[in-house]
């Protein structure tokens, strides 16, 4: 039992050492501690639990509250055979974020662990994000606690292109151009994208005690650092064995925070969620809905007047619409004319045919298209239509997660 409190004592101080920190820490210091919380996880994926433990503790003292780091410290202590402190870390993910998806795999492993244990069934899902702090919100199960590491709002230059809007990135600290997608659940690049990059792929997961890391590595998801502009966070990353289409930015970053992009001043406006600086009165507001399973955007269109739900999707440049099959269109109201245009399709999982025409009429609040382009591909209906850039080309629009509005401001 005294070995249990000495080991112990290390966290008991960093509550205290937190409330200094947070006086007079430095942005430097900041720094290093976010470097030690990283070393850490790359000393847990290599199995020097031992390491893994020193550098999580360190970063602890500075945030005793980053699930991330004591959901690693705890993976790291299990890996030791120090199951009193993994059973501590474990129940304060548990407590600290109950319905975020590492609190639902820490409150799994202490069902199999502790008897003790009485909480809830685990909420998490296999297509959440990982924040690499508590800045977290509604929208995805996550508070509105602000973040003292990271700015309250930043800009993130991009460039606008005939694929979509690039953004720099680097990931695991290698840069790599790629495009932001609203409609896309994960962040997504392909084997040979990564090596392109120079960046070594992810090694196998050791093994834990619910197999949950396993399973995600066997399908290809991997947490990964994510670095845009100057917030770095740890998400996951799904690495697809062939992807015929560019890398993407998907809601496991970009849901972590509110965002308006402005293709038109080549810039994405970053803010803290819960930091609000009032209303925009130049704004129309569009209500969404988030869709937790699968991460998408969801807001209801009227296409020649008939009012369904699509899929808010900036990865979609080719068509202001793209539905997956024609019975799609059709269920949609939407019939294939005789002379309608062959055309292409590429994405994450190939190049599939389509067929290119115009429809009379598509509304979504204050945008209202006449002739607006859209496609139809040949392929499985496998999810809702897509809602592409070229409808609301000449709106800069943020995405409001605490209102579940789009806010689109004309140009």
């Amino acid at each position: 039992m005294q070995k249990m409190f000495f080991r112990l004592s290390p966290l008991i101080l960093s509550v205290i050492l937190s409330v200094i920190l947070s006086v007079g820490l430095s942005s430097g210091s900041a720094f290093a501690a976010e470097n030690k919380r990283d070393q850490g996880i790359k000393r847990y994926n290599a199995k020097d639990f031992k390491q893994a433990e020193l550098l999580l503790d360190q970063h602890l003292t500075a945030y005793p509250q980053d699930i991330y780091a004591l959901y690693y410290d705890a993976l790291a202590c299990q890996g030791l055979g120090n199951m009193g402190k993994a059973k501590i870390y474990y129940r304060q993910v548990a407590t600290l974020a109950p319905n975020h998806q590492l609190g639902g795999f820490a409150k799994s492993v202490l069902r199999q662990i502790d008897p003790g244990f009485s909480g809830g069934a685990s909420s998490g899902s296999s297509s959440g994000s990982y924040s690499g702090s508590m800045s977290r919100s509604s929208g995805g199960g996550q508070s509105n606690q602000l973040d003292s590491s990271i700015p309250m709002e930043w800009d993130v230059p991009c460039e606008p292109a005939d694929r979509g809007v690039w953004v720099d990135v680097k990931l695991n600290g290698r840069p790599v151009k790629m495009i932001v997608d609203t409609g896309a659940p994960t962040m997504a690049i392909g084997r040979s994208q990564l090596q392109e990059a120079g960046i070594d792929y992810p090694k196998p997961p050791p093994k834990s005690a619910n197999g949950q890391a396993e399973r995600e590595a066997e399908r290809g998801f991997y947490p990964m650092s994510v670095k845009i502009g100057t917030v770095e966070r740890i998400v996951m990353v799904h690495i697809l064995d062939n992807n015929q289409g560019t890398p993407l930015v998907g809601q496991t970053y970009i849901s972590l925070f509110e965002y308006t992009l402005d293709p038109g001043a080549k810039r994405i406006h970053f803010r803290q969620r819960g930091y609000n600086k009032g209303v925009n009165r130049n704004a129309h507001a569009v209500p969404f809905v988030f869709v937790k399973n699968g991460n998408r955007i969801l807001v209801q269109v009227e296409v020649n007047g008939k009012s369904q739900p699509y899929i808010f999707d900036t990865g979609n440049t080719a068509a202001g619409i793209i539905y997956h099959n024609a019975d799609q269109a059709e269920k949609y109201g939407v019939r294939i004319p005789q002379d309608a245009e062959m055309s292409l399709v590429t994405g994450v999982n190939g190049t599939v045919p389509a067929r290119k025409f115009t429809v009379s009429r598509v509304r979504l609040g204050p945008i209202d298209r006449t002739d607006l382009m859209v496609q139809v591909k040949e392929g499985k209906a496998d999810d809702l239509p897509l809602l592409g850039q070229p409808f609301w080309q000449g709106y800069e629009y943020t995405i409001n997660r605490e209102k579940s509005v789009i806010e689109f401001v004309r140009r």
